[in-house]
């Protein structure tokens, strides 16, 4: 399957990714057992079972800072909270173009500290994929330093600047092509080079400040190659992230748990292990 191309106009790009996602990624099974908690930033799925001694997952959404939204990503966190029993809260965020990266960010980041505050005292997991992984990855460490116990970065953006040999193999066809993402980083470069943060640059001092963190990776996705070659390069500087890697599933298999068998298990095994405290430390 193949995404749909732009037109030109965000607007009708939103609206056409949305059907394509909901027609082929399936839709809210209401016996579940979840329910939803609507808050004035953000959207709180809570498990049919919840383990009172699970963590508060806070989830940051993909998208390129242009597409998608809490209410798209509705099916696979209610599997992820179900799955984790534990509370999974998404939050949206400003699109662009109609707001740049800066204004997108810092009200995030406004509106995650102040659940943040209001959660004290309750272990706290920040995961996002895509761009949202980006965003866990320099909440983490620069915004919000030690107040998370773990980060997950699901098929994440990492490399700003180098398009790997997966960029090539995995260009078009494979839901995220090469074209949109040079898209997506014309608009989050700016951002991240005026505060000097580069994940393959990270300093020592970052590193050691980095929380516990496990890292998705897609076989079939443009992003794969930044995303090994920085689970490498954590290695070799002793810091272990936890790595999963699904090599036959593409970038953004996250949104189609509910039709494909594929995903559907390969999400049972990402909640099973990459949120885990017994999953491994860098430390």
């Amino acid at each position: 399957m193949a995404g749909p191309s732009t037109t030109g106009s965000p607007t009708v790009d939103r609206a056409n990714a949305e059907r394509w996602i909901a027609r082929f990624g399936g839709v809210v099974q209401p016996d579940d057992g979840a329910s939803v908690e609507a808050g004035a930033h953000s959207v709180t799925v809570r498990p049919a079972q919840e383990d009172p001694d699970s963590p508060w997952v806070l989830y940051i959404h993909g998208g390129g800072l242009v597409y998608y939204s809490t209410a798209v990503f509705q099916p696979f966190l209610r599997t992820l909270a179900n799955d984790l029993r534990a509370p999974v809260e998404a939050f949206d965020y400003l699109k662009a173009p109609e707001h740049t990266a800066e204004e997108s960010v810092e009200q995030l980041q406004r509106h995650i500290a102040e659940r943040c505050r209001a959660l004290a005292g309750r272990p706290l997991v920040l995961a996002g994929d895509s761009v949202g992984g980006l965003l866990t990855l320099y909440l983490g460490l620069r915004a919000l330093p030690d107040v998370f116990s773990r980060l997950v970065l699901i098929y994440p953006v990492l490399d700003l600047s180098t398009e790997r040999e997966s960029y090539e193999t995995f260009g078009e066809g494979y839901f995220l092509d090469r074209e949109h993402m040079r898209r997506f980083r014309s608009v989050l470069e700016p951002f991240f080079t005026a505060r000097g943060f580069d994940p393959f640059a990270l300093t020592d001092s970052e590193l050691a400040g980095l929380p516990a963190c496990s890292v998705v990776t897609a076989g079939c996705d443009v992003l794969r190659d930044e995303g090994l070659a920085w689970v490498e390069q954590l290695a070799d500087r002793s810091a272990r992230p936890h790595h999963q890697h699904f090599p036959d599933l593409p970038h953004d298999f996250c949104l189609y748990t509910g039709k494909l068998e594929s995903a559907r298990g390969a999400v049972l095994r990402i909640a099973a292990s990459a949120f885990s405290a017994e999953a491994s430390h860098h430390r």
